[in-house]
């Protein structure tokens, strides 16, 4: 029957039929309903704090940490395995229900002021839940091979999320670099780019000199990766690795460069780091990124400068140069 219905019902029954009906109902929920919602509710109702004086009911108050205790312990049994692999830690039946567990989390997350006086501890729980879901995109760690799919959110999504949690409390030196290595140096979804990551990256500096240090930093880690490069061995699995650890870098600089109107800096660095087997494919990496910034009248420019150093463009990239030529006119 409809909710309504059984209100209707229940207005007039007994009152040792109600406690009957209640008793009965709260017997068919799963243990995890009744921990999670049934009984924060009830204890809610019988303290008086069901509805505020507008009539509208009250967000419930999450303990930081106790959602902290229970947090920790989940990454700390993904860490060790314990949602694949056999064990008698967690049971069989309660590892394909992981996702069940981090919607609860993240929710109960939500529900913590992003700038009060815990909102910087529930942005370092959140942050610890999204790192284990974007390095299950590259391993298996749960039964998914898409984490974030099963949570039903996009990792662009989630990590919009975690960046806006993170800065609402300020900018740091830790959370810049944090916040940069969670766009750029993770794995992602099937249906995600880094590029996405890296935009809200860029577009979450509010000012000039925040752009500047973020892009100090960068500039910190590509020469760690360089100099990591002339050490490693070529052709090893590192330098793949490291390859795209820089790339992804240099991405986000030029993606910043733009947004302080000064893409040539960002333009020259990426040339100057990025080394493909074809110099059309760094061309076309950073033309993709121009394109993604939505700055026409520079991927114009940085086109003609390819044709001038001799590089042959594939032929996609010449039919969307015409296509702008064309209506730049």
């Amino acid at each position: 029957m409809k909710i309504q219905e059984f209100r209707n019902k229940m207005k007039h029954c007994k009152r040792e039929d109600v406690e009957k009906i209640a008793a009965g109902l709260y017997k068919l929920l799963p243990k995890n309903k009744k921990e999670t919602d049934a009984d924060p509710m009830i204890e809610e109702i019988m303290s008086g704090g069901a509805a505020s004086a507008s009539g509208k009911k009250k967000a419930p108050v999450v303990d930081l940490d106790t959602l902290k205790d229970q947090i920790e312990t989940f990454l700390q049994y993904v860490d060790n395995g314990y949602y694949h692999e056999p064990n008698r830690v967690v049971p069989k039946a309660k590892r394909s229900k992981w996702r069940f567990e981090v919607k609860n989390y993240i929710k109960m997350i939500n529900e913590i002021p992003v700038d009060g006086e815990n909102g910087a501890g529930s942005a370092q729980l959140l942050r610890g839940i999204y790192k284990r879901l974007a390095y299950g995109c590259g391993h298996y760690i749960f039964p998914s091979d898409d984490p974030f799919r099963s949570i039903g959110k996009r990792q662009p999504e989630f990590y919009d999320m975690l960046i806006r949690r993170t800065f609402a409390t300020g900018f740091t030196d830790e959370d810049l670099k944090n916040m940069l290595e969670d766009a750029t140096l993770v794995y992602t979804d099937r249906n995600s780019l880094h590029i996405e990551m890296e935009a809200i990256y860029a577009n979450m500096l509010p000012t000039t000199d925040l752009k500047y240090k973020a892009i100090a930093f960068i500039k910190e880690y590509v020469g760690h990766y360089e100099a990591e490069l002339k050490a490693d061995k070529k052709h090893s699995h590192d330098e793949y690795y490291l390859k795209a650890y820089i790339g992804e870098m240099c991405k986000t600089l030029l993606l910043i460069s733009m947004s302080l109107c000064e893409p040539e800096e960002g333009v020259a660095y990426y040339w100057q780091h990025v080394h493909d087997h074809r110099p059309e494919i760094t061309l076309y990496k950073i033309l993709y990124t121009i394109g993604h910034y939505g700055d026409d009248k520079l991927w114009i420019s940085v086109y003609e400068d390819g044709l001038q150093k001799g590089i042959q463009p594939r032929d996609t990239l010449e039919m969307r140069y015409r296509e702008l030529k064309k209506s730049s006119k």
